[in-house]
């Protein structure tokens, strides 16, 4: 059995493996991933995982978000290196999160790790995009000319805006904001509000490999954050309807309040599907 380390060179040996849409995050700062292969070079098992709390006085964290062993012993194997990495970054706890569907050979292994195992409702929703367009409170919404696609700033007032965000500490679902491209972002989907010339809030979506859009990272600043959000959301929902098929998926990750209520109101019967999720002390 021989266990590899992901990078960017390999990847596309793996991709197929992984999927495509684990596989595109192999490279990204605070990402790391392993594969199991036999002696014939053939995937066996693998781990992708991504570390939180970096570059602050938290905690550090790992968490897991894509696992796959067929044998117990490829399993462990993968695990002894992932032990090793862990404890060389200095990681406080490890989290995972799994399917359920697919991770039920799992749960017993992953015990017997030290985890706790739990099944729970995931945070992550999704809809189609022609159900959001449906939802008859955007009628009631205008959109103000502060509000305008992320293709139409500069680049250097992105810049400063990601700067701004993260000094009030707030970075979406990426740990790694700061060191993601533009282009990493739809830009035409994706938009901003400006105020005085300034970029006051941002709703930054990624199209996935699988062509799913995700929203990334949804902030408003200042006194105008209540009227200015629901204007962003009305903003990228239209302008994904005129470029996208109406049966596109839309992920939300329900990570802090303002993901939560927004799931909730766009999503009031939506449900994220059943997962595995536990965590282990490291220290």
């Amino acid at each position: 059995m021989n266990i590899i380390e992901l990078t960017e060179d390999n990847i596309e040996e793996y991709m197929e493996y992984l999927t495509e849409d684990v596989a595109e995050n192999i490279g990204r700062t605070f990402y790391s991933g392993l594969i199991a292969t036999d002696d014939f070079g053939t995937p066996a098992g693998g781990i992708v995982w991504r570390y939180k709390n970096m570059l602050n006085d938290s905690d550090k964290e790992s968490h897991i978000e894509w696992l796959q062993a067929d044998e117990e012993e490829v399993f462990n194997e993968l695990f002894d290196k992932y032990d090793r990495e862990v404890k060389q970054e200095g990681i406080a706890t490890s989290f995972f999160c799994l399917p359920a569907k697919t991770s039920k050979d799992l749960k017993k292994m992953l015990k017997e790790r030290g985890f706790s195992v739990n099944l729970m409702e995931g945070d992550s929703i999704t809809a189609k995009l022609s159900e959001i367009a449906d939802i008859s409170a955007f009628a009631k919404i205008s959109i103000s000319d502060a509000v305008m696609p992320l293709r139409s700033a500069t680049q250097r007032g992105f810049s400063a805006a990601v700067s701004r965000t993260l000094v009030q500490g707030h970075y979406g679902t990426c740990e790694d904001l700061a060191y993601l491209p533009r282009l990493y972002f739809e830009n035409d989907v994706s938009c901003y509000a400006e105020i005085d010339g300034q970029i006051v809030g941002m709703l930054l979506l990624h199209r996935t490999p699988s062509e799913q859009l995700e929203v990334v990272l949804m902030h408003v600043s200042g006194k105008n954050s209540v009227k200015l959000l629901p204007q962003l959301i009305k903003q990228a929902v239209e302008s994904a309807y005129e470029s996208y098929d109406p049966d596109t998926r839309i992920i939300i990750n329900r990570h802090d309040y303002a993901s939560l209520a927004l799931g909730e109101r766009l999503f009031p019967r939506g449900f994220g599907i059943p997962v595995y999720e536990g965590e282990r002390a490291e220290n």
